[in-house]
């Protein structure tokens, strides 16, 4: 195992407790914050596909899953699927919300555990934010083979550079710089930046050549 997985693991390990909220064990600083980064997720959702059409959607770093019942109670129609690499949250997930499909695996190992355009959906909120020390890199490289596992969308958030409170243990970005790295590898992205202070949303689309390369490959 990675230093950098094992930190991963540990952080989140030593914080699940039956008694605590979703958002305190994932760090969230309220629900509020969490779902309204679960909010521009669902608008995406609604632009994109029909009211009765149901996507397969993979959460990647799912976490406690609350993301799927989220979606349903805003009469928002997935096949969800979560995966997450700490198996102790997932316990906690299948625990609190039974019948979900959820997989303990890391997405980002060199053999992925999915084929290629396994979902038409991929997602994830805030798994880069935890600073690891290469986090620019890793979440260029991590949204790269999000967009490898999907079909049509891979959408991720992220902590926004222009907050003026910051957390040694977070990692702030710019989405500017993630936006260029996308268009290198081909990628049609966009941002969006209105709903928080702290935060922003990227949303890549397919490549209609298909799966991208990653930086530094021809």
């Amino acid at each position: 195992m990675s230093d950098r997985l094992h930190q991963i693991r540990g952080y989140y390990s030593e914080r699940v407790h039956p008694r605590l909220q979703g958002y305190q064990i994932l760090s969230w600083s309220s629900r509020e914050a969490q779902y309204g980064r679960f909010r521009v997720l669902l608008e995406i959702l609604q632009q994109c596909f029909p009211p009765d059409y149901c996507p397969v959607l993979l959460d990647l770093g799912c976490g406690l899953a609350e993301l799927a019942k989220f979606l349903l109670e805003h009469g928002c129609m997935v096949d969800y699927r979560g995966c997450d690499i700490t198996e102790k949250i997932l316990a906690e997930a299948r625990r609190r919300t039974p019948g979900l499909q959820l997989e303990c695996c890391d997405v980002f190992q060199a053999q992925p555990p999915y084929p290629a355009a396994s979902f038409e959906v991929v997602y994830c909120s805030g798994i880069f934010n935890l600073e690891l020390g290469n986090n620019d890199a890793f979440a260029l490289r991590g949204l790269i083979r999000m967009v490898q596992l999907s079909r049509r969308l891979a959408v991720a958030n992220f902590l926004h550079r222009r907050t003026r409170r910051k957390f040694r243990a977070c990692h702030y970005f710019d989405p500017d710089a993630l936006l260029a790295g996308l268009h290198q590898a081909g990628i049609p992205a966009t941002v969006r930046e209105d709903y928080m202070e702290n935060d922003f949303t990227i949303v890549c689309h397919k490549p209609a050549a298909g799966n991208p390369e990653p930086p530094g490959r021809s």
